[in-house]
């Protein structure tokens, strides 16, 4: 297993540009973001590799 790290909403969306929690949740429940895991007592956490995934499989803009 390679290096994986779990991470919180917020880091989420410093990575993503993503500005609130609301809109995660609606891109999931659309199936356009990553799903996060259960870790236990309440918290949820997302796999930086389907992150990073997600990045990358945006489309590029040209101009």
């Amino acid at each position: 297993m390679s290096n994986i790290e779990l991470l919180t909403c917020h880091e989420v969306m410093r990575l993503t540009g993503i500005r609130s929690r609301t809109t995660i949740w609606r891109r999931i429940r659309r199936g356009a973001f990553p799903h996060p895991i259960d870790i236990g007592g309440g918290r949820i956490r997302w796999r930086s590799t389907d992150i990073e995934e997600w990045i990358e499989a945006l489309p590029q803009r040209s101009y």
